[in-house]
C-alpha cells in the first residue's frame, strides 16, 4: 500500500493539515505551531514525509520519518 505525504498549510488565514494528495483537511485551527506539531505527529505514525507550506504555497521545511515505516510485507517475501 502507497502511503501519502502529510502537507500543512494556510488556506484563508486558517492552518490546516493533510493528506498531501487530498482536499480534505485531517486537522484545522489554532496556530501554525499547533498544526505543524499535529502534522509532524500524523507523519511519524505512518512513516512519511511532511511538508511545511508558507501561506504564499512556497514550501517552508520538509522533513522526512520515512525510516520509522515499517517494511511491507511484500518487501519481506
Amino acid at each position: 500500500m502507497t502511503v501519502d505525504d502529510i502537507e500543512t498549510y494556510c488556506e484563508n488565514g486558517i492552518w490546516k493539515t493533510r493528506w498531501r494528495t487530498t482536499g480534505k483537511p485531517i486537522a484545522a485551527g489554532g496556530d501554525k505551531l499547533d498544526q505543524v506539531s499535529q502534522g509532524a505527529t500524523v507523519a511519524q505514525w505512518y512513516g512519511v514525509d511532511h511538508i511545511v507550506m508558507n501561506p504564499d504555497g512556497s514550501v517552508a521545511e520538509r522533513n522526512s520519518y520515512r525510516y520509522r515505516r515499517e517494511p511491507d510485507l511484500i518487501d519481506l517475501i
